[in-house]
């Protein structure tokens, strides 16, 4: 098993701060619960059900049964799912009756944590479903980003890159979630200007274009827009003597420029001589 697999195998059950559930406890009973009192999971994540796997789920239930129950709670006189929507809309599709069923109680936020779970362990969330379960998590329960990667087994660039992706526009969106780019590509777009987003994503979908030649392409498009200048900031009185410092230790002219939280540290030598000098210096030759 991967280490992202395991990671995953933890369950947002540790990333909330609780044990894990089991899937099934010994005391639980498995019973047939009628189709039409079930209601879908409002906290589900996946969106997308790929039809074919869903014909071929249907087909292993005509054939076998429900191996496997679902897991619902019980609201007011209906259920609502917890896990195993698919094999729920299966059954639906088949116009079964009923279907076995495991009748948990769980609050909103283990309701989430269930759907999320089932669907990481099985790697069936689209970059764009995942992102949004996370974004769920943090709006919701007030997790950082370091506390989803440190919990989930994800970096935290890993998390900050696929919470990025929920920023792009709704038709790039939809070419990921319908698998006609890859979450890499659309990673490549977000460097590129708001403007050119789109047209480059048809572009990349119509010519086939790796995520290296995209990532390339969009390098280029940023070396030729055109950058806002911005005044340098002034120096406070720390950074000045700083300055004096510099000069003092290199002989010649030094100038501190910030912009923002960054800048530059300039040198300036009149001739090859003091060039090498400072070559010198600098190289602690």
């Amino acid at each position: 098993m991967s280490d992202r697999k395991r990671g995953l195998g933890r369950g947002l059950a540790a990333l909330l701060g609780e044990s894990a559930v089991p899937v099934a406890a010994a005391h639980e009973v498995v019973r047939d619960i009628p189709l039409a009192e079930i209601r879908p999971n409002p906290f589900q994540p996946r969106k997308n059900f790929d039809e074919a796997t869903l014909d071929e789920l249907k087909a292993s239930i005509a054939e076998y049964g429900v191996l496997v129950p679902i897991i619902v709670r019980r609201q007011g006189e209906t259920y609502e799912l917890i896990a195993g929507e698919r094999r729920w809309r299966a059954c639906a599709a088949l116009s079964r009756a009923t279907i076995p069923a495991i009748v948990r109680t769980s609050d909103d936020r283990q309701t989430l944590e269930f759907a999320i779970v089932e669907n990481l362990q099985r790697e069936d969330l689209n970059p764009l479903e995942e992102a949004a379960g996370f974004e769920h998590l943090m709006e919701e329960y007030g997790f950082t980003q370091e506390e989803l990667s440190r919990r989930l087994g994800k970096s935290r660039p890993a998390v900050a890159n696929a919470l990025r992706l929920l920023g792009l526009p709704e038709p790039i969106k939809a070419m990921v979630a319908g698998g006609r780019l890859s979450a890499g590509h659309a990673r490549a777009l977000l460097g590129a200007p708001e403007s050119m987003r789109l047209p480059l994503a048809e572009r990349c979908r119509k010519e086939g274009l790796t995520v290296r030649a995209l990532e390339r392409l969009v390098e280029r498009l940023k070396g030729t827009a055109p950058r806002r200048a911005s005044a340098p900031h002034p120096l406070s009185p720390e950074e000045r003597d700083f300055e004096a410092r510099l000069r003092e230790r290199f002989g010649t002219h030094v100038a501190l420029v910030r912009y923002g939280s960054g800048g530059r540290i300039e040198l300036r030598f009149a001739d090859d001589a003091e060039l090498m000098r400072l070559g010198d210096v600098l190289l602690g030759e």
